[in-house]
């Protein structure tokens, strides 16, 4: 015995079956839209590798990922045996895509298949430690490689197989969060891709809904439904929206940018290597110039130009006791040590490529001695691989490091840039540049009053700069306090510096002149740091255990060690300076009682203080290196400016949606107000309150007829309204201008007595209402089919009986309710 299935059954089975079935439109645009989105997702990436190898990775991953996916849903494999296909594309093709220099050709290696699986794992740490960009290096592409993967497989089957196509975007946006978290801290172009990629997604997600809607549609009424009105127009009004918006937030992120690096992963990962965790280089200055270290071999370079200095460290912080490296809390940009994978940029450094080969003798400890900006690395020694790994590198002060130290046996080639540098001549027109160090604490008084001794003739912040470096090697006499030197205390804290500034004899080494002239510059707006380093004959034009050249090799001995100081300049950037005085001997103290060329008197005595002429002293140090201060008002304006726009920009962004429903309506009721027609016109009076009916939350049936619109309708004038459209349209005689204005006039007062009673809330909200708008299209269709049929009814009648007689339109329902129940009781 068998039992026929129902006609809702077979329905049901029916739907699930052209479900089924593949559509080659949805396939085909399901993966162009994955494609853009993960395109533009991918951009997030490119600050952290900047090479050709990322989009080999890319292409790889989004081809062999849109494969697996497309095979799934052909042949409608399981969730599963989808994902054990993915491991397999990753497997095949991660090694030649994300660890190239492990790959045999196109065939994967045994040692490139544990790097890249060790890569998912372990890639995402070091790629936060190390700087950007990375490029190939090692295996640091498998993370991009496998995430993208992952989120092709992922996207692209969800456009193909899901009912919940726009759920496609969500794995583009992952992608684009992975790149920014992992990225640089500077901007970049994050806000332009974060804005595109979400209007992609948004105009995405808009059109397929309205093409879902549009398919569900065509299945109930079994017919086609016209693409253009039913997604394209509904997707270009969403798409327009969409784009203000899109243009107001890029405005905005444009207008006023974070004054600050944003936080990544790498801002708030632990630091591998930390300069404050080490005693600063310049403590230990004069332990290179002991009788037993003074003659003995430090570094043997090769290729190192004439003149060329050799940098141990760049100190930037002074605390009053020493400098040091890396800020007073580690956030400082010199304090950033980070792995160097490949290069280093030094595009934008002026100067000669040098290529120098460095081999470690007596010299030891973290820094790594290292010529003018990197470029490149190579270490070549027996530890060579071991040292790579623990090579770390500041690119903003010059600064290698390595972790556990260098010694005896290392030896490594650099690639580097020698910046060019500036004459006295030209260094007297240079202006302070805006870099950014630290400033110093517990400066002693001398430093001051020095500054003002030297510079008083110069005009110029250059000037007083050369000026102020000139004094320092006239005045000034060396002594390192070892052997027969004149007593000479090591260090650099504030005493010693004062020590050094009003003794009546200037006598000390590099460290403490170095030091000197880096405070003496930041007094004159200069930034500024200390650089230790090697160079022939330690800056002191000595002989006794000078570098010396033999056959292109530098020997540099522990009395060639030195230090001088960098300067930043508007023209030229960072300019190094040697303060250091020559060798000389050193008079008598006795000798030197009067000492007006050591320690110069004021040249003229200065006048009574109520003689002075302001016009003519020289403004204060605090006048000479800051702007001039700008009015309260104008502070306070500049201040609240940001915040202001800001605030203006995010209004205008959450109630731009709410501005086009208002325009959209405003649009409509325009449109229905000039019709062509009178008829056309009290027509559109009476759907514009009934549209006003529906904002409000009046429940309206499509099917219902006018009368019954307005029963339990609030406010007043609904029935009188009806009745008048009711006669309006199927009365005997044509609608004239007057009944369309009176028909209006109408609506208008009921209207009106709709917002008697309500809150300003309840009005805004019925103002902003998507009811009527959703239900606008199926209405006009259904007034328009029903306004034809009774059009060619009343012609006929007119034609073939002659002029037609009132009738009562409820007459009229019932008696077409017999004929058309479908239509005729939908409003005209």
């Amino acid at each position: 015995m068998s039992v026929a299935a129902s006609p809702d059954t077979r329905a049901r089975k029916t739907v699930r079956r052209d479900a089924r079935r593949l559509s080659p439109f949805r396939l085909a645009g399901g993966t162009l839209a994955v494609w853009l989105l993960l395109a533009v997702a991918s951009v997030a990436w490119w600050p952290v590798y900047r090479d050709d190898s990322m989009l080999v990775a890319a292409v790889t991953a989004v081809v062999f990922g849109t494969l697996v996916a497309l095979v799934g849903t052909v042949l409608r494999l399981p969730t599963a045996v989808v994902a054990i296909a993915t491991v397999a594309a990753f497997v095949l093709t991660g090694v030649p895509a994300a660890v190239p220099g492990e790959a045999n050709g196109l065939v994967p290696t045994g040692q490139g298949l544990i790097d890249l699986f060790a890569g998912v794992a372990l890639g995402w740490k070091r790629l936060v430690t190390i700087s950007l960009p990375v490029g190939s290096y090692e295996s640091l592409l498998v993370p991009y490689f496998v995430t993208l993967l992952v989120a092709t497989v992922t996207a692209v089957s969800v456009a193909t197989r899901s009912s919940r196509q726009e759920l496609a975007s969500i794995p583009a946006l992952v992608v684009f969060a992975a790149g920014v978290v992992m990225g640089p801290s500077r901007l970049d172009t994050s806000i332009l891709t974060a804005v595109a990629l979400t209007g992609i997604a948004l105009v995405w997600a808009l059109t397929v809904r309205h093409a879902r809607r549009a398919v569900a549609v065509a299945t109930t009424i079994g017919t086609r439904v016209a693409v253009a009105r039913s997604v394209l127009r509904p997707a270009l009004v969403g798409t327009g929206t969409i784009v203000a918006a899109a243009v107001v937030a890029t405005g905005l992120g444009l207008v006023a940018p974070p004054s600050v690096g944003r936080t990544v992963a790498r801002t708030d990962v632990v630091k591998p290597f930390d300069p404050r965790d080490y005693v600063s280089p310049l403590s230990g200055f004069r332990a290179y110039e002991e009788q037993t270290e003074s003659a003995a071999t430090q570094l043997r370079v090769t290729g190192l130009p004439a003149d060329g200095f050799v940098r141990i460290a760049t100190l930037d912080t002074y605390d009053g006791v020493v400098y040091r490296v890396g800020g007073a809390d580690g956030s400082t940009s010199s304090g950033t040590f980070e792995r160097v994978p490949t290069s280093v940029d030094v595009r934008g450094v002026h100067g000669t490529t040098v290529r120098v080969g460095v081999t470690v003798d007596g010299y030891s400890g973290v820094w790594l001695p290292t010529v003018g900006d990197l470029e490149q690395i190579d270490f070549t020694g027996s530890d060579a691989e071991q040292e790579r790994g623990a090579f770390f590198y500041n690119g903003s002060t010059g600064t290698g490091a390595v972790v556990g130290g260098v010694g005896e046996g290392t030896r490594y080639d650099l690639t580097a840039v020698v910046p060019d540098q500036p004459t006295d001549e030209q260094l007297a027109s240079a202006r302070p540049g805006n870099a950014s160090v630290p400033t110093p604490r517990s400066v002693p008084d001398a430093v001051r009053d020095s500054v003002e001794t030297y510079t008083a003739d110069a005009e110029t912040d250059g000037a007083k700069l050369v000026a102020m470096v000139q004094a320092l090697k006239r005045n000034g006499y060396v002594s390192h306090g070892v052997g027969d030197d004149r007593a000479s205390r090591s260090g650099h804290g504030a005493d010693r510096i004062q020590e050094l500034l009003t003794s009546p004899l200037m006598i000390g080494d590099q460290e403490q002149y170095a030091a000197a002239a880096a405070l003496m510059a930041d007094q004159l707006g200069f930034p500024a740091r200390v650089v230790m380093g090697f160079t022939a004959g330690g800056d002191a034009g000595g002989s006794t255990g000078s570098g010396s050249t033999s056959g292109g090799t530098t020997t540099f001995r522990g009395s060639d060690v030195t230090a001088r100081v960098e300067v930043d300049t508007a023209q030229w950037g960072w300019v190094m300076l040697d303060p250091n005085p020559a060798v000389r001997d050193i008079p008598d103290e006795q000798q030197q009682t009067p000492q007006p060329v050591t320690r110069p008197e004021t040249v003229v005595p200065p006048p009574p203080a109520e003689q002075q002429d302001q016009s003519q002293q020289a403004p204060p140090q605090s006048d000479r290196n800051t702007p001039p201060v700008q009015p309260l008002w104008l502070r306070i304006l500049l201040a609240a400016l940001p915040w202001v726009l800001a605030t203006l920009g995010f209004v205008a962004l959450v109630l731009l949606p709410f501005g086009v429903i208002v325009l959209l309506k405003r649009v409509r009721r325009r449109r229905r107000r000039r019709a062509p027609t009178p008829r056309a016109r009290i027509v559109g009076a009476w759907d514009e309150y009934r549209d006003a009916l529906v904002d409000r939350g009046h429940d309206v049936a499509r099917s219902a007829t006018r009368r019954e619109a307005v029963v339990g309708a609030p406010g007043e004038g609904g029935t009188g309204l009806a009745a008048l459209a009711d006669r309006s349209v199927f009365g005997p005689n044509n609608a004239d201008v007057t009944a369309a204005d009176r028909m209006w006039s109408a609506a208008d007062d009921a209207m009106t007595s709709l917002r008697t009673g309500r809150t300003r809330r309840e009005r805004i909200r019925a103002a902003v209402s998507l009811r009527s708008l959703r239900l606008g299209d199926a209405s006009r269709s259904a007034r328009a089919s029903v306004a034809s049929a009774v059009g060619s009814r009343g012609r006929r009648s007119a034609g073939d009986q002659g002029p037609a007689r009132p009738r009562d339109y409820d007459g009229l329902q019932a008696g077409e309710r017999r004929g058309r129940p479908s239509e005729d009781r939908r409003n005209p």
